[in-house]
């Protein structure tokens, strides 16, 4: 190894240093040509195709692009995520074929009106990331076909030469330690790793997206630069002298599902298939930290048997990958156990940990329901397993007898106790959605949240529904009269309570229409339109009068409802020629006569899609 990293840098300081010439074959795809493909692809089929940057290049700040197939594509669904990607080392461009030639026939079975791709279009987000190291590639392109690194300038000197770069393929966290061979220390090697992990802005990229994704499966192409061609390497075995525990406890399923893909790939020479091959955890590579942080089955492919392949056979090579490639999508609908896990009061979905009795290891990290679904997928053979849910704050719950069955996954929902609740989101009472109001103020009502000690209301003046144009957190009650601001427009309203451990979810928001009125105009001629008054007096003690008006024989309804918006009296009334206004005058009792308790009560005039409302208070 040490006398091959020797001879390879050596030659790259030649050609570096004098400028001799190796061009990259015309049938490889440059990073212009693939960024024009993808985007002609995005504008043919812009409902399912999307090109956007993964991140970008150390040095160069070159996008990485990134390709997504899924329905609905530009918003990310719960569906499972399959990862392929290429060109991570500058000089495997093989890799880059594969996966540009898996998008292009795709795309053409798409076309086509292909059925299988219309169910993985439907019920997958594919991800194609072809140059993991596109500055890298840039370098090839250029003529220096060796180059295999990124050009991190390692010596600062702001010169890209032979001590620069950093080998992407060593720079994630996970058995970074490891490598400590002189290969991964030197800078001029063309295996470096870095002076520490993740001082890559490439990795920090890859990373990111899989902390977001968790995808199922990940793979990631390669070429012989040196060593095995025709490889399938999946993870693991670590050696215990490394500080390992062996096997990892995917390890059977792991090499099952990595024969049946590279049994699928037959061989340059067409008289046998690629092998797979156990991986070892001794470098800060791609699959090992895929699989030990999210539990994806990340595999690395060694094609053929060369870097750069006679261009006859390109074409060839990757067309025999595509089977390989469907047997992923296949498979990541297969047999799985998956479910999305709650907090059982607010319902919120929440991020937690989730054990597979006889799958956990200590060298491999918790595996997570994502953040933004609460969704957890495990791939699994079938059988029955035993799930625990685990979070700090939360009471663990265990799940036995679970049966996975072939050709689809088996849902396990888990709501986790907290042990200091939240409140719940609030019921909304009114407005009610797409009320149209006429009044001087506007009382909002929600029943009240489990938990709540004090409310958050915010209204939001549409279409703008960033913005909040009022929001008051120190609610303390479940109703709140806003009378100061509001003017005839088209609103929204929400709330969400709170306690001492934090805010809960917030509820529904709905919409409302407010008109603005001036009040009664006393003594007048009899009013052309409704007309709602302040009740008298206010607060009262045994009986408050309600003033109101409504047009020449019109039928409204006058009601009384409690803080929880239980109607507590109603009255009839059709408008009169007689006075300019009306009025009614209430006891403080109910529909059967009983006197009601003390507290904050609404009255309420309905009519003809118009509703007026204020809010009283009975003081016994």
């Amino acid at each position: 190894m040490w006398l091959r990293n020797v001879i390879l840098s050596s030659l790259v300081i030649i050609l570096m240093a004098g400028g001799v010439k190796a061009q990259l074959p015309r049938r490889y795809t440059r990073y212009q040509q693939a960024l024009d493909t993808l985007a002609y692809y995005q504008t043919l089929y812009p409902n399912i195709c999307k090109l956007d940057t993964m991140g970008y290049s150390t040095r160069d700040s070159i996008p990485m692009l990134r390709f997504k197939i899924s329905n609905n594509v530009q918003v990310d669904e719960d569906e499972p995520a399959v990862f392929l990607c290429g060109g991570v080392h500058a000089d495997e461009v093989l890799g880059v074929e594969v996966v540009m030639w898996f998008i292009h026939d795709f795309m053409h079975k798409y076309s086509q009106g292909d059925t299988a791709v219309q169910t993985y279009i439907n019920n997958l987000a594919i991800f194609c990331v072809p140059f993991i190291n596109p500055e890298g590639h840039l370098v090839d392109e250029g003529g220096n076909t060796v180059w295999r690194k990124n050009k991190c300038d390692n010596d600062s000197n702001g010169v890209f030469d032979f001590h620069d770069g950093v080998d992407n393929n060593r720079n994630y966290d996970f058995g970074w330690g490891i490598d400590t061979l002189q290969v991964g220390l030197r800078p001029e090697s063309l295996e470096y790793r870095g002076t520490a992990p993740f001082t890559q802005s490439e990795n920090i990229a890859m990373a990111a997206f899989g902390h977001h994704y968790e995808p199922l499966f990940a793979i990631d192409y390669h070429s012989p630069t040196y060593g095995r061609a025709e490889k399938v390497y999946y993870d693991w075995y670590w050696y215990p002298s490394d500080g390992g525990h062996g096997y990892s406890p995917d390890n059977t399923l792991m090499q099952t599902l990595a024969r049946q893909f590279a049994g699928l790939i037959i061989n340059d020479r067409g008289d046998s298939t690629y092998e797979a091959r156990e991986g070892l955890v001794d470098k800060g590579d791609f699959k090992s930290y895929f699989y030990a942080n999210f539990g994806t089955f990340s595999w690395s492919v060694e094609i053929s048997d060369t870097t750069i392949q006679d261009t006859l056979r390109v074409d060839g090579i990757c067309q025999r990958h595509l089977p390989g490639q469907y047997y992923l999508l296949r498979r990541a609908l297969g047999s799985a156990i998956t479910g999305i896990i709650r907090d059982s009061v607010t319902l919120e979905p929440i991020q937690a940990e989730v054990q597979v009795t006889g799958y956990t290891s200590p060298d491999i990290h918790p595996r997570l329901s994502r953040a933004d679904f609460g969704r957890y997928r495990r791939l699994m053979a079938p059988g029955s397993y035993s799930l625990t849910f685990l979070k700090t704050g939360y009471r663990t719950r265990t799940t036995s007898g679970v049966i996975v069955v072939n050709n689809h996954p088996t849902e396990v929902d888990k709501l986790l106790p907290p042990i200091n609740p939240r409140p719940p989101a609030p019921l909304l009472n009114y407005p009610a959605q797409d009320t149209s109001l006429s009044d001087t103020a506007v009382t909002f009502i929600w029943h009240s949240s489990s938990y709540a000690a004090h409310y958050l209301l915010e209204i939001y003046n549409l279409p703008d529904s960033l913005h909040p144009i009022y929001v008051d957190s120190l609610i303390t009650d479940s109703t709140m009269t806003v009378d100061s601001f509001l003017g005839d427009s088209l609103y929204l309203w929400r709330v969400k309570g709170g306690n001492t451990y934090g805010w809960g979810p917030y509820s529904q928001s709905w919409r409302f229409t407010f008109h603005p009125l001036t009040g009664i105009n006393e003594g007048g001629p009899i009013p052309s339109g409704f007309r709602l008054g302040r009740n008298y007096p206010n607060p009262f003690n045994s009986e408050t009068i309600i003033s109101f008006s409504v047009p020449v024989g019109a039928k409204a309804e006058l009601g009384i409802y409690d803080i929880g918006g239980r109607l507590i009296k109603n009255y009839q009334i059709i408008g009169s020629n007689q006075t300019a206004s009306s009025q009614v005058v209430w006891d403080g009792t109910d529909l059967s006569g009983h006197a009601v308790n003390s507290g904050v009560y609404f009255y309420r005039l309905k009519s003809a899609g118009k509703a007026f409302s204020n809010k009283m208070i009975l003081l016994r």
